[in-house]
């Protein structure tokens, strides 16, 4: 008789530190969803405003080489010798004169592909060879009027409300940052992006989407 009341009584503290058990975990789960509740209702929403955003559909995006000439040295320039669209490069050569890369200062917009001439830089033997590649350029000014900072990875770009776009892979910083600080208006320069005029940009981070007319 006293085995089995005591095989009773073991059996019940079992199951009443089952059912403990069970709650507090319960329990448990319910405060750290509460805390993260009170986390996520403490955190601003961010806030940011797209200033501005022009599209240019004939910017040159690029520079193909299709003979570097000879003679060449460094300092000239290489520019549009047809349309008014304000294309500008520098370049640099090699040992024999030859130019090896070109660097776009000013990507212009143009109608049809311009003529590209190299002006300054030495007395060239040959002359080089140049054709432009004509793109699309989306230039955009961004503010973030929020308190809260942002990462660039939490960034998306979408153009007529689809094809999202990371805004890290857009952007290039010039203070070599990842972060857009409270106050702080982003320039950003969109190369290639195959867009027609007059469509509309749309930046989004979190929960608040922001849009803009190109034009």
């Amino acid at each position: 008789m006293g085995a089995s009341v005591g095989v009773g009584g073991l059996i019940i503290g079992i199951s009443m530190l089952v059912v403990f058990s069970m709650a507090y975990q319960a329990i448990s789960l319910q405060i750290d969803s509460g805390v993260d509740r009170i986390e996520e209702a403490d955190e601003p929403i961010p806030t940011f405003t797209i200033d501005d955003a022009v599209i240019f559909t004939g910017a040159m995006v690029d520079v193909t080489i299709n003979s570097g000439g000879l003679g060449y040295s460094s300092g000239g320039t290489i520019e549009a010798s047809t349309g008014n669209g304000g294309f500008s490069a520098t370049y640099t050569v090699n040992s024999s004169g030859a130019i090896t890369s070109v660097v776009i200062t000013s990507h212009g917009n143009y109608s049809s592909l311009p003529t590209l001439v190299v002006n300054g830089g030495g007395s060239p033997s040959a002359p080089a060879s140049l054709t432009p590649v004509r793109g699309t350029v989306v230039y955009a000014n961004l503010t973030n009027t929020g308190s809260t900072t942002i990462d660039h990875d939490d960034m998306w770009l979408f153009t007529d409300g689809k094809d999202p776009t990371p805004f890290s892979t857009v952007y290039t910083s010039s203070i070599n940052s990842e972060l857009w600080f409270s106050g702080e208006t982003l320039s950003l320069d969109w190369f290639d992006t195959g867009l027609d005029a007059g469509e509309r940009l749309a930046l989004t981070v979190g929960p608040t989407t922001v849009g803009h007319g190109l034009w």
